[in-house]
């Protein structure tokens, strides 16, 4: 899962638990699936995609979409 990390941490980077990494603040790392939950859970990180998708609705929300003018005399 990607996660942005909010606040510096010193976790497992990988399942078994056998080597630590210092995950940095402000950055986005795939972390596997448990330590992406204590990452939100206590509130060290949050989802990197709800930030994308809420840029994507953003734009949809204020694109200024263009009507395609018809000539009705071409037939």
């Amino acid at each position: 899962m990607e996660i942005r990390v909010l606040k510096t941490t010193i976790a497992s980077k990988n399942q078994t638990g056998t080597k630590c990494f210092e995950y940095l603040q402000g950055q986005i790392y795939d972390i596997y699936d448990e330590l992406a939950e204590v990452f939100l859970k206590e509130g060290w990180g949050e989802k990197a995609i709800e930030e994308l998708e809420n840029k994507a609705i953003d734009n949809l929300e204020n694109k200024q979409f263009k009507t395609k003018k018809v000539n009705k005399n071409a037939e």
